[in-house]
Parts: C-alpha cells; sequence; structure tokens
C-alpha cells in the first residue's frame, strides 16, 4: 500500500506523510513473505515526530513478539527503526495509526499498515534488493591479511547473512568507483541498469569503497592515492591489497552453502576503475580458486592500460613498435615491471597468460566532450594514444596485433558519451552487454 500526503488543498496544515517504509534495508511492500525473524522496520516521515506519540500509535499484531520492540530515532528524530524478533512461519500486521505523532502535531493523511509473513524454517532463500544507496544498503565486513580492519561496500542483498540460502540469485556484479571514491554514485549507476533490464532480483551487486586516511574511521582500511586501483595494500597499520579484498567478497559468493545457484561475477569499473577491473583481470585469485564461476570484466573508459610487452601501437600507421626515449613507460601498472606484493608469486609469463584469456570487455565512450582529467603532459600516457577512446582502441588493436585469434577480449563502443560513468552504465549499449553477459 503506498502512502503519501494529500495535496495542500485537500489536508489541513500539519499532515504527514511517510516518505518511505522499509525492512531490512528493503521497500517493505504489503504482503511480504519469507521475512526473517529479525526484522528491522524503517519509516522515514517527512517531518520530525514526537517518539512518545509515535509509540502510543504503533503496534505490531498477529503473532508472539520473542522480545520487546526496540526503537530508535535518528534525523532529528525524522526516522524511526523499529528492531523485532518473530516466531517463524506467522503473519504480523505492523501498523500507525491516525493519531498526531509530528513534533507539532501532524497528522498522517491516512493509517501505515503493512502485514508479512516470516520464514517457514528460520533459512532466507528470497528478499527484495535493496536498491537505494543509504545505509540501508551499506554492509562492513572484517578482513584479516597483515592485520585486521573493516571494509565497507554497498550491496542489494546482506552477503554475509549466515542464515541465508539465496535460491534466485545467479550471478554478481561489482562495480568498482573511481578517483572520487564514490561507491554509492557508481552503485546506483548499475543498480538502475540491472532494474532497467529487470534483473535486480536475480543478481546481487556490490560497490565497495576503497576509502581514504580522511574518510575512514577507526579500524578500517585506506589507501593512499591511487593506490587501491592498482592492487596496492592498504595504508594503515592493518593491511590488505584492493585486489584481495575483492578476492575475499567473491570468496563469500562463491560458497555454495550460502549461493547455490550463482554462476558468473561480472567484475566492472569506471575510469580509474576501469583500470582497476583490467588489471584485476589477470591477477585476481579469485578465478583460479573458483572454476566453477565464469568471470568477466568490463573496462569503461579507462585512460591507462596494461600492456604484455613494451610495444605500443602507432596511431599514424595502425602498426606496433617499441617507443625509446620514455623512461619507465612499461612500469606498473602500465607493464609487468615493481608490481605490487599482492603479485610477488606469479610471474610475467603467467600473468600475461591470464590476461590474454580473460573474458575483457572495453566498454568505449567515443564523445567528443572535454576530458580535462586526461594525462597529456606524461610520456608514458601519451604513448597509449591521443585521447581516453583512443587508448582503449589502440589496446584493442594492439590485442588484435600481438594476439591474433586468441585474445579473449572485445569491446563495445557506446555512440556518444565521453567521461561520463552515469550515462556510460546508464547506456542502451551497456544494456545491450548486460543481458548478453547474463544470458
Amino acid at each position: 500500500m503506498a502512502l503519501s500526503g494529500c495535496s495542500k488543498e485537500e489536508t489541513p496544515a500539519g499532515a504527514l506523510t511517510a516518505l518511505s517504509i522499509s525492512l531490512n534495508g528493503a521497500t517493505l511492500a504489503d504482503g511480504a513473505q519469507n521475512v526473517p525473524t529479525s526484522a528491522s522496520i524503517s519509516v522515514v516521515f517527512s517531518a520530525t515526530i514526537d517518539p512518545a506519540s509515535f509509540e502510543s500509535e504503533f503496534s505490531i499484531t498477529g503473532g508472539p513478539l520473542l522480545a520487546d520492540p526496540v526503537l530508535t530515532y535518528a534525523n532529528q528524530t525524522s526516522k524511526v527503526t523499529i528492531e523485532l524478533e518473530l516466531d517463524f512461519e506467522t503473519t504480523y500486521t505492523f501498523r500507525v495509526g491516525e493519531g498526531a505523532i509530528g513534533k507539532n502535531g501532524e497528522r498522517l493523511g491516512s493509517a501505515i499498515m503493512r502485514s508479512f509473513t516470516t520464514l517457514a524454517d528460520g533459512i532466507i532463500h528470497a528478499l527484495p534488493p535493496c536498491t537505494e544507496a543509504s545505509d540501508d544498503c551499506l554492509q562492513t565486513v572484517s578482513l584479516t591479511a597483515d592485520g585486521t580492519a573493516d571494509l565497507s561496500f554497498y550491496a542489494s542483498y546482506p552477503i554475509y547473512e549466515d542464515q541465508a540460502e539465496w535460491l534466485d540469485l545467479k550471478a554478481a556484479v561489482i562495480v568498482v568507483h573511481g578517483v572520487n571514491r564514490n561507491a554509492d554514485d557508481y552503485f546506483s549507476y548499475l543498480m538502475n541498469a540491472l532494474q532497467a533490464g529487470g534483473v535486480e532480483d536475480e543478481v546481487v551487486l556490490i560497490a565497495p569503497h576503497f576509502k581514504n586516511a580522511s574518510e575512514a574511521v577507526a579500524g578500517e582500511f585506506y589507501w593512499s592515492g591511487s593506490d587501491w586501483r592498482e592492487g596496492k595494500d592498504a595504508a594503515g597499520s592493518a593491511s590488505i591489497s584492493s585486489f584481495a579484498a575483492v578476492d575475499r567478497l567473491i570468496d563469500r559468493l562463491a560458497d555454495p552453502a550460502h549461493f547455490p545457484v550463482l554462476e558468473k561475477i561480472i567484475v566492472t569499473g569506471h575510469s580509474s576503475g576501469g583500470l582497476f577491473t583490467h588489471l584485476f583481470a589477470a591477477a585476481n585469485q579469485s578465478a583460479v580458486d573458483h572454476p566453477e564461476l565464469s568471470f568477466t570484466y568490463v573496462v569503461a573508459n579507462s585512460q591507462y592500460f596494461y600492456y604484455p610487452d613494451g610495444r605500443r601501437v602507432n596511431e599514424a600507421t595502425g602498426q606496433l613498435y617499441t617507443p625509446a626515449g620514455c623512461t619507465g613507460y612499461d612500469l606498473w601498472p602500465l607493464g609487468f615491471e615493481v608490481v605490487p606484493p599482492y603479485l610477488a608469486g606469479i610471474d610475467p609469463a603467467t600473468y600475461n597468460d591470464r590476461f590474454v584469456d580473460s573474458e575483457v570487455v572495453y566498454l568505449l565512450g567515443n564523445g567528443s566532450g572535454p576530458d580535462n582529467t586526461l594525462n597529456t603532459s606524461d610520456c608514458y600516457a601519451t604513448l597509449l594514444g591521443s585521447s581516453r577512446y583512443q587508448r582503449g582502441e589502440n589496446m584493442f588493436l594492439y590485442l588484435e596485433l600481438a594476439y591474433p585469434g586468441v585474445h579473449q577480449h572485445s569491446r563495445t563502443i557506446v555512440e556518444g558519451i565521453g567521461h561520463d560513468g552515469a550515462a556510460m552504465y546508464g547506456s542502451a549499449a551497456l544494456q545491450s552487454l548486460l543481458q548478453q553477459l547474463l544470458d
């Protein structure tokens, strides 16, 4: 049952509206099934409410409560969260009446009422996805490498819920943010794409947040500069490679006890996230450890690319050549020289074999708009190509020339779009690609 306030002409002053009603981070629909017995219902109102008045109008009926409800308030009391412990296989009704619950006496235009039924056996098999890049979708996992710390990520399902066996989730998309570290935006971009294709109930979406020192709180991993996009180690007292952190997320997705039907992993990133994806395609341990899963890597609008050898593409002739006079042009991440500790156990030949054999898709925007972040001053960058789009084209041409009929890479052109993550992931080209990859 959707809730909305009446129009100004129809409603007396003091009307109150419920802006959202969610259960465990997903929209609470009337008649919801398979609700976990540990349930968290959140309601966001259009104005601040009076807690005592709210509690006099709020009720949970229909079955036993295994503990007293715990109510907390946030956003200057405009958001209330009710923690519930419920019985199995029971239908409950959540209700907020029409009494004056606002701090200034505001009332709802109509009562809130939602009925839902809890799980039959204590195992979660399906839930509505969490679709908003809000705190409801924000999760944290503790990882141990060189010390122990937390990694934050947005996810459309609670992937670390131990009482879950996800019977509808057939694939996962992991999207990596760009240099602005805006994981919330990239979660939204890809969620929009999944919803446009009608597959948000079959695909778990994850957007890790590789924080910097100023963003991280005590006990969280953080990375200096752009180290995260190159697989380097976190900078704090507890350290882990950004590649290893994503490996750990994939390890969870590969656990058949919790994800018994999941078969496909798509890793993607735009701009700096694209560089992460390009490198991770060959570097990651996940594809080695989980051969039962298929992996695809979608590299969107990166300006930097890994080359298996010191040759580059001459744009004027379309041929390969070996540059001279640019010291360090083949250092990591552009070549296999001075690699991060994560790659210490991999030799160049093995890495290059993995790179050539990986299913990599170059998602290239050919728009001609300004690209203020393009590196056009350093020789190692300009050797890659004259524009961001051309650097992607040159990377693909290199593979065609150096590994004809052998490599597993392909490219998809997004017509008229430049360096714009929202537009790239919102494009018809991406939608078509997703449909192809998820079929």
